[in-house]
């Protein structure tokens, strides 16, 4: 579902947003800047609504935050492209328990090991292919429970 900017009293546009990102993402605006491609005062202008800018580089922003030009605009659309680093599932600690369990239970490690050399893959490689599996959702560990 399209996510939408927390900013309910404020106007969305390029500048709340900016700001947004640069806060989600703990950074200074001299770190903001540099992340964008932008000089600092350059940047600080955009931040505070004091300039204009070019779509081109509204583009080049969105890709720089992994967005897209919609969200940095208008505050709509996904907050993050699919496939982004911050699009994927967040591990909670009941999450990484489940997925520690799992790893460490004897039947897994054995499982993950005939894997391994019925297929010529390193076991390493095997198991983080189980766990992403689990982390994802798409069911390839639940057939070793």
């Amino acid at each position: 579902m399209p996510k939408t900017n927390p900013l309910p009293m404020q106007e969305i546009c390029l500048a709340t947003q900016l700001r947004y990102f640069r806060r989600k993402l703990g950074l200074k605006q001299v770190e903001m800047a540099e992340k964008l491609g932008v000089s600092p005062s350059l940047y600080t202008k955009l931040e505070v609504n004091a300039t204009e800018t070019t779509p081109r580089r509204v583009e080049k922003f969105a890709i720089a935050l992994h967005t897209t030009p919609e969200f940095l605009l208008k505050g709509t659309g996904p907050e993050y492209l699919p496939g982004s680093p911050e699009a994927a599932p967040k591990l909670t600690d009941q999450v990484l328990r489940k997925i520690l369990a799992f790893v460490m239970k004897e039947d897994t490690l054995e499982a993950a090991r005939k894997l391994a050399e019925s297929t010529a893959q390193d076991p390493v490689t095997v198991m983080s292919t189980l766990v992403k599996g689990m982390i994802l959702g798409d069911g390839i560990a639940d057939s070793l429970e």
